[in-house]
């Protein structure tokens, strides 16, 4: 069992199911599916826990219903959330609308990114950063002294992410002439690998003298949201556990795959079967 910090965003997830894809201009109908646990740190989180891990979430909420509801949810299934920080205001809600195909739209209130006034600073098996704003940086650069750190790659490339392993969806990535390099420049000499996920093309991964590429898990999408923190989760779990990065990837898109055949947000219960067959 490794010991896990997540500095994500812990969310309250209300789903809409429209009849047809988003057009300009256009009437849809929908069905109401209520609030669900969402948030990189409850989608990736889980799914880590059900692979036997300790899981410490990193996070803020509103001192509101909805931020007690949060902690709760959170709590109950078995995330610590000693680092969950609460401040004054609204937690708010992101309203996830999920077409006919799976493919999904989140519309989230304005709030300006900020870290917790209390960051756990002992030793980690690995540090996973997937939150918006440059003051994470100072964190990440002084935890990467003593544990792995993974990120997701920072929104348009705005700001440094000091880490072993970033990963990227090629959707979010401006054309670069040198991907290797681009990320050197936002994660540091450091970097040891950057990972980059292509959808129902797969993945591929770079370090300064390697290219593997996998192929994505076939599957009939039920809901997008939550697919690439699981991918995170699957790909955080394959590394601490020992495994090569090639086989980490594959590891990354199995648990990708469930939660794209999920309604769920969070990992489905189809990935702790799945963990539980194969110890």
């Amino acid at each position: 069992m490794a010991k896990l910090l997540l500095l994500a965003n812990l969310n309250c997830d209300h789903v809409l199911l429209l009849n047809e894809p988003l057009a300009a201009g256009g009437r849809l109908l929908y069905r109401d599916q209520g609030r669900r646990l969402g948030g990189g740190a409850a989608n990736t989180g889980v799914g880590l826990l059900w692979a036997g891990h300790e899981v410490c979430i990193i996070s803020r909420v509103g001192r509101d219903d909805t931020g007690d509801w949060l902690r709760q949810e959170a709590q109950g299934l078995g995330l610590n959330i000693d680092y969950v920080e609460r401040f004054d205001g609204d937690t708010g809600e992101l309203l996830v609308l999920v077409d006919a195909q799976g493919e999904r739209t989140i519309l989230r209130q304005a709030r300006r990114p900020a870290l917790p006034g209390l960051l756990p600073i002992e030793p980690a098996d690995c540090l996973y950063v997937n939150m918006d704003g440059a003051e994470a940086a100072g964190y990440m650069a002084r935890m990467l002294e003593r544990t792995l750190v993974i990120s997701q790659y920072p929104k348009e490339g705005r700001w440094s992410r000091p880490c072993q392993v970033l990963i990227a969806s090629a959707a979010d990535l401006a054309p670069q002439p040198d991907l290797w390099s681009h990320a050197r420049r936002l994660a540091g000499e450091q970097l040891q690998w950057l990972v980059v996920t292509h959808g129902e093309q797969g993945a591929e991964a770079f370090s300064a003298d390697r290219h593997i590429r996998v192929p994505a898990r076939p599957v009939s999408v039920v809901d997008a949201t939550g697919a690439g923190d699981a991918f995170a989760g699957g790909l955080i779990h394959g590394l601490v556990s020992g495994l090569a990065m090639p086989a980490a990837l594959e590891q990354a898109g199995q648990w990708a795959a469930y939660a794209l055949s999920s309604s769920t947000s969070i990992p489905s219960e189809q990935l702790k079967s799945y963990l539980h067959r194969t110890g």
